[in-house]
């Protein structure tokens, strides 16, 4: 999952600047074979219908032969979240995307993929506050509540209120950021240090990361910001 927000942004982003619409396209395509493969386990090559996955929207980690992880890991819904609210803002403000006959299918399908996402992180349960590293996982120890998955989820619907407020109502979505936010602000030490986070480097560590993920530490930076861009806008209040 961690994919969304490495390659699709860059491409989308790289294709703008370039006026390069079939790449442009291609970074929205690659968005929904993405979805398909960790949403469905399906390879096919046309995109399945909104909210009707087994999972409620929340996307399997890693699907392959090589280091499989099928839990609903909540740091990879924040990277596929994220990264594709990023793809869905170049093509909504990319002048190329203007001339194309596919832009209004791929920002009607991106915000609908970004919006299950976080619609199935909503319905998680929480665990004093916070979104557990595996969402779903109130069993094992790999599903404690972390700062991680959680601030980055929270950024999501902070960027999503100002890019689709109609799919995104502010008086349904906001509170539920806030209310992230307002517990994630207590995890932070005098040092700057988000803390419990997810172990960067092996997500099925049960033992909660505490000396600052550097991910995570931005993940906090990317919340910050969302949300002051939020007030800016008006939707937000401090």
């Amino acid at each position: 999952a961690d994919f969304m927000y490495m390659a699709p942004p860059f491409m989308a982003y790289f294709a703008a600047t370039s006026g390069n619409a079939s790449l442009l396209q291609a970074s929205y395509e690659q968005c929904g074979l993405y979805r398909e493969v960790l949403l469905f386990g399906s390879n096919a090559t046309t995109f399945s219908p909104v909210n009707s996955s087994a999972t409620s929207g929340r996307w399997h980690h890693i699907v392959g032969p090589q280091s499989a992880d099928l839990g609903l890991w909540s740091t990879g819904n924040g990277w596929a979240a994220a990264g594709m609210t990023r793809v869905l803002v170049t093509v909504m403000h990319a002048p190329i995307a203007n001339s194309t006959g596919w832009a209004p299918a791929a920002i009607s399908d991106l915000t609908a993929w970004i919006k299950e996402i976080i619609d199935g992180a909503r319905a998680s349960p929480l665990d004093n506050g916070l979104l557990r590293n595996y969402l779903d996982d109130t069993d094992s120890a790999v599903g404690f509540g972390e700062t991680s998955g959680s601030a980055l989820l929270a950024s999501v619907v902070y960027r999503m209120v100002i890019l689709a407020p109609t799919e995104f109502p502010a008086a349904i979505y906001v509170p539920w950021a806030d209310a992230l936010r307002s517990v994630l602000a207590k995890h932070v030490s005098r040092d700057g240090i988000a803390a419990p986070a997810v172990n960067p480097l092996s997500w099925l560590d049960p033992t909660p990361w505490i000396t600052g993920s550097p991910e995570g530490q931005n993940f906090f930076v990317l919340l910050y910001a969302a949300w002051r861009d939020c007030i800016f806008s008006g939707l937000c209040k401090h």
